[in-house]
């Protein structure tokens, strides 16, 4: 039962505020509180948690590729952590412990990227490997299908030549043909070949008819694989005569001139010798006179010499081999020819 006055206030014991205050500092000194920041020294996770994504990873909560405003916040289980701690099996982290947390997740994010970067790298690797692979064999089928319709084209081209000289209406370029399988000791009905060398088939031709056999030469280069170097030697002969139908259309050469194209170092007068001294002379004795002009021209020996001059005619002997190794066939198959004429 209450007492039916009251009972005065008890005055504190002496020293008792003193002694409760040195008892309070010391359950604060002994709390958790006290002991994590004792253990954190002071380190501000949040910001420190910040600072690691803006450095490391480039993100921030206003501007990051998630639109997300709490991506630097952490996250926390609190149903995990209810759990744990009614089990008693709660245990809490310092702040360095979770600054290390945050340190080894952006290194295993950093490993992630650059495995991904690097898988990237092989995928790019491996489409153009592909790529380069299908582009191979898409040229090397291309490259086969051009070889089979050229080599079809070329032997119909060569199929018509022989049509035309059975049915005895070949062109001149025919009868070129002929007179070389007649050479190689081919006979046909008709043993006829052209009467004089075939490069002089372009002597009485205009511009427009030498650059229509041009062409033609450029197929029996391609067809007759045989007698190549005497096609080339053909259409050598048929790019000069070209050449000399240009001039002589434009005025700056004289029709039916023996050799054109010589120059201003070589006077008209001596040009026909010029002509009969490169046709008297074989492909060899032709190579020979090359190698001999060249060689005199060089240093000290060209001092006295005429270099204009010997330019030209230098210029002029390869059209003269290219004449020597058609007239060669030619006397072949002629002689032939009129073996069986006489027969």
């Amino acid at each position: 039962p209450s007492p039916p006055f009251p009972l005065p206030a008890t005055p504190p014991l002496p020293g008792w505020s003193e002694c409760a205050g040195a008892m309070a500092g010391r359950d604060r000194s002994r709390s958790p509180q006290a002991g994590s920041a004792k253990q954190g020294g002071g380190v501000n996770v949040k910001k420190t948690r910040k600072d690691l994504f803006a450095k490391e990873l480039g993100y921030k909560d206003e501007s990051n590729p998630f639109g997300d405003n709490t991506l630097t916040e952490k996250f926390t289980w609190k149903k995990k952590h209810e759990y744990l701690q009614a089990a008693g099996l709660y245990r809490g982290s310092s702040k360095e412990q979770e600054v290390q947390k945050m340190q080894a997740k952006i290194r295993e994010i950093h490993q992630v990227k650059k495995r991904r970067d690097e898988r990237e790298v092989e995928r790019q690797l491996l489409e153009q490997q592909r790529l380069e692979h299908d582009k191979e064999m898409h040229d090397e089928e291309f490259g086969e299908w051009l070889t089979k319709e050229e080599k079809f084209h070329l032997d119909n081209a060569k199929a018509r030549t022989r049509i035309r000289i059975q049915q005895g209406r070949e062109r001149p370029l025919d009868l070129v043909a002929k007179a070389l399988a007649i050479a190689e000791g081919e006979e046909f009905e008709e043993m006829t070949i052209l009467d004089k060398p075939p490069h002089q088939l372009f002597t009485n031709l205009n511009l427009d008819e030498v650059e229509e056999l041009m062409d033609e030469v450029a197929t029996f280069v391609r067809i007759d694989k045989d007698h190549r170097e005497f096609w080339k030697s053909m259409s050598y002969i048929c790019n000069d005569a070209y050449e000399t139908k240009q001039r002589e259309k434009a005025g700056r050469s004289k029709a039916g001139s023996a050799i054109s194209g010589l120059g201003a170092g070589v006077a008209e007068g001596v040009v026909s010798e010029i002509h009969e001294l490169l046709c008297s002379k074989s492909k060899r004795e032709l190579g020979d006179m090359l190698v001999e002009i060249k060689e005199n021209m060089k240093g000290s020996a060209a001092a006295g010499m005429d270099t204009q001059f010997f330019e030209a005619v230098a210029a002029k002997i390869p059209l003269y081999v290219a004449r020597a190794e058609v007239e060669h066939w030619h006397a072949r198959a002629k002689a032939k020819s009129d073996a069986w004429m006489e027969k």
